[in-house]
């Protein structure tokens, strides 16, 4: 690549990139917190959280590696490597950030399966679309590994496709958590219990539709991109996608220390004497 492009066409993705940084260290402190608050869980869980978190910090690294050799090693270089070919770190955090998501997603849809009470329909759309997703942001990291051309990369139609799916799924997850979990389903349910329910509802809610945003945005910005060459402005909502899943998915996690000790404390509100009754 030209010298004097490497601002406007690397500009939006070290921004990202910032930014990806500020979700990463979130996220770093949210596992810190569930590893601390919730010993309890089971090893299953725990060893599936370690792993998403592992490979979010794998795609930290290659990220910071990435934006090293642009910006640093390649900076004023000529060499063939430089000007044609984009690092091979860019594309083991393709991989990696494609991975969390379907990560997140799948364990999405097992929360799903049960506030359903094992809906096949509803768990089962959502399972296709993550898997869909994935396979389109194969298919991207394909087209790398055969091009290495940034500009194939980020120009290619199926990152789009693969977060406006992704997106279809994070919404078809929130209604149908909203659906099931809403209080006109919940009215059998004494209201303590169901104003803790509908807390949990929202958090889902919220993390959902944070994500959702940011998948959006890759599509909105393709489009916006589409037709100018060397600008590469997907590459900043890009560089956050797996982090704002990693901390969705964290943040409901640990939503319930807060709930369960409120709700705690209006059990032991409840066992206290009224006044006329203290001896």
């Amino acid at each position: 690549m030209a010298p004097n492009s490497i601002e406007v066409m690397w500009g939006p993705g070290l921004i990202g990139f910032i930014i990806a940084t500020v979700f990463y260290g979130i996220s770093f402190g949210q596992y810190m917190f569930y590893l601390r608050y919730f010993p309890q869980d089971s090893k299953r869980l725990k060893l599936f959280i370690m792993t998403v978190f592992l490979f979010e910090t794998i795609n930290q690294f290659a990220l910071m590696a990435v934006y090293w050799s642009i910006l640093i090693s390649c900076r004023r270089s000529t060499s063939l490597e430089c000007t044609t070919e984009f690092p091979w770190q860019m594309l083991l955090g393709l991989f990696l950030s494609f991975s969390v998501i379907f990560f997140v997603q799948c364990f999405y849809a097992y929360r799903v399966w049960i506030i359903t009470g094992n809906n096949h329909w509803v768990t089962g759309i959502i399972c296709v679309l993550a898997t869909t997703s994935f396979v389109c942001g194969m298919i991207v990291g394909g087209l790398g590994i055969y091009t290495r051309s940034p500009e194939v990369l980020f120009s290619s139609k199926w990152s789009p496709i693969a977060s406006f799916i992704s997106a279809l799924c994070d919404s078809v997850i929130t209604v149908s958590i909203w659906l099931f979990m809403r209080p006109a389903r919940t009215g059998n349910v004494r209201r303590k219990s169901r104003n803790y329910i509908n807390d949990m509802m929202w958090v889902f809610i919220n993390m959902g539709l944070f994500s959702c945003v940011v998948a959006i945005s890759v599509t909105v910005l393709y489009m916006f991109q589409d037709g100018l060459i060397g600008q590469f402005y997907t590459a900043a909502p890009g560089a956050m996608l797996g982090k704002s899943y990693m901390n969705s998915m964290m943040a409901v996690l640990n939503a319930r220390k807060s709930i369960r000790e409120r709700e705690q404390r209006g059990y032991n509100l409840t066992e206290l004497p009224t006044i006329p009754t203290i001896r």
